[in-house]
């Protein structure tokens, strides 16, 4: 009884300690205006939610085929899939936070079990719920009454937190091996069947298929309830499994024999003096360090499958879409290394900051490095130009602005990054997810204000038109990019102590 109610207190003493760290991070007193924009964001996503509930609970209380209870089971799926995506921003595995607790003369399974029991009582849960209360509200609690209304928020509440818990689980095995994203492939595949297996195949099959638990529930049948409740606590038990396996994995790296490898030095860039120096660096942070090589080659492989979806389908042929899209596809390089700010030099930047503007030199290099990569995604855009879509114009002003104004934006977080950032390791890190807001709202600028731009350009103007006022911003900013970078080092130079201190803290 004693080791039951110890164990019980461990958890609570870990969750209270987890939280008073997160109120005690550097990132959370940092950027308060940023975070303020994250609240409203939030806010708008609840509107949002609330607002797209209305028209389906119109179209639930109009058909004669499908009850209410049924076209909200109909809808979960596709709920979960958009839980499971946007979990991905925010939500961080157990395995990424555990390991100082693991030091502690504690169960093992009792720091991971502290974790992924505060992922199950998390607010963020319930945010679905400003979709599902609504939409019983309007079509459902009148017809069906309180019992029914109840059952449904009970079982919404159970597969979101059984989608909390597949996310934890997908996270970690995507984390080691690029290779298990065929698992949540898969997983997706299996249950859209309906669509495409069977001589009915289709959406009315599909529909038929997942209403059907609607209709037990409907019937107060506790089937539904106990066959989620099983299913949550499999889930449970898998993750938690699988989060110590990875954790104790981690930590018994360092002991696996290590290989030497060979070293590229090149040389060739040593012409270009100092600048040639750092691009020497920042082509072996990318090359040798596997959180950035991973950013990178996820950059690569984003833009190939954007424009092969572009070529060979028409889903993105709207004016808005070819412009979000060839924008996103010049940005995405840039937006997973450089948005970090100086977060990977984080881990070595003493060094670099007893040389006088040896900061710049490194600003110059990686405006320099950056800005030649651009050509890759120019290339592997081709295709969508050969094919007619786009035009060559439109995808050169695109690359020319992203090297202007968008690197002008990226470069920004440079002055406030004080969260180093781990080169390798992948699960057991501080540093999975940075917590730097402001990172956030350059983000935000940088995907929308472009498009609200061209979006305007072309209501008024030709699209050529736009595309050559992108392009002189860009060259404007191209001509302007050593006043505006030996300003991010000073801003940066007045701060230093301040991100010098978050930095030693972080590593």
């Amino acid at each position: 009884m004693q080791s039951h109610l110890s164990f019980i207190e461990t958890l609570k003493t870990l969750i209270r300690h987890r939280r008073l760290a997160d109120s005690r991070s550097y990132s959370s007193v940092q950027n308060k205006f940023a975070k303020a924009m994250i609240y409203v964001s939030m806010a708008l996503c609840v509107v949002y939610l609330i607002g797209l509930s209305i028209p389906f609970a119109m179209i639930a209380n109009e058909s004669r085929s499908t009850t209410s209870v049924e076209l909200l089971c109909v809808l979960l799926p596709f709920i979960l899939l958009l839980d499971f995506g946007m979990r991905f921003l925010a939500q961080q595995t157990p395995s990424q936070i555990v390991r100082p607790y693991l030091l502690l003369p504690l169960s093992r399974y009792a720091c991971i079990d502290a974790f992924v029991f505060s992922s199950l009582f998390n607010w963020g849960n319930l945010i679905w719920l400003t979709f599902v209360l609504p939409y019983i509200l309007m079509s459902m609690i009148f017809s069906y009454g309180l019992l029914t209304s109840f059952l449904v928020i009970v079982f919404v509440i159970i597969m979101v937190l059984a989608n909390s818990q597949w996310y934890s689980i997908a996270r970690t095995l995507v984390n080691d091996s690029y290779l298990w994203w065929l698992l949540p492939a898969g997983v997706y595949a299996l249950l859209a069947m309906p669509m495409y297996v069977g001589s009915d195949a289709g959406l009315d099959q599909f529909a038929n298929f997942y209403s059907y638990t609607g209709e037990l529930i409907g019937l107060h049948s506790p089937i539904p309830l106990i066959l989620a409740l099983v299913f949550l606590a499999l889930l449970v038990a898998v993750n938690r499994k699988l989060q110590l396996v990875f954790v104790m994995r981690e930590l018994m790296r360092s002991e696996k024999k290590t290989t030497l490898k060979k070293i590229n030095n090149y040389s060739f860039l040593e012409r270009y003096g100092e600048i040639g120096t750092f691009l020497q660096l920042e082509v072996k942070l990318l090359m040798r360090n596997k959180n950035p090589r991973k950013a990178f080659f996820t950059g690569i492989v984003a833009v190939l499958a954007i424009s092969t979806i572009i070529i060979f389908t028409d889903m993105y042929d709207s004016s808005g879409t070819t412009t979000f899209w060839g924008l996103y596809n010049f940005i995405l390089l840039g937006a997973n290394i450089l948005v970090r700010g100086m977060g990977y030099e984080g881990n070595y930047i003493d060094g670099l900051l007893v040389h006088k503007e040896k900061i710049l030199t490194l600003l110059q290099a990686k405006y320099v490095f950056y800005s030649g990569l651009l050509l890759l995604p120019f290339v592997l855009m081709l295709p969508v130009v050969i094919s007619g879509k786009w035009s060559i114009y439109m995808l050169f002003s695109f690359m020319v602005f992203t090297m202007g104004f968008q690197y002008l934006m990226f470069f920004q977080t440079a002055v406030y990054s004080k969260q180093a950032i781990p080169l390798n390791e992948k699960l057991t890190s501080k540093g999975g997810l940075d917590g730097n807001y402001i990172q956030t709202v350059i983000m935000a600028v940088v995907f929308i204000v472009p498009n609200i731009l061209v979006g305007f350009l072309q209501a008024f103007f030709s699209s050529n038109t736009a595309y050559t006022i992108l392009l002189i911003i860009g060259v404007v900013c191209i001509l302007t990019h050593k006043i505006w970078l030996r300003n991010v080092y000073k801003r940066i130079m007045k701060r230093k102590y301040i991100n010098l201190e978050g930095f030693a803290a972080s590593r």
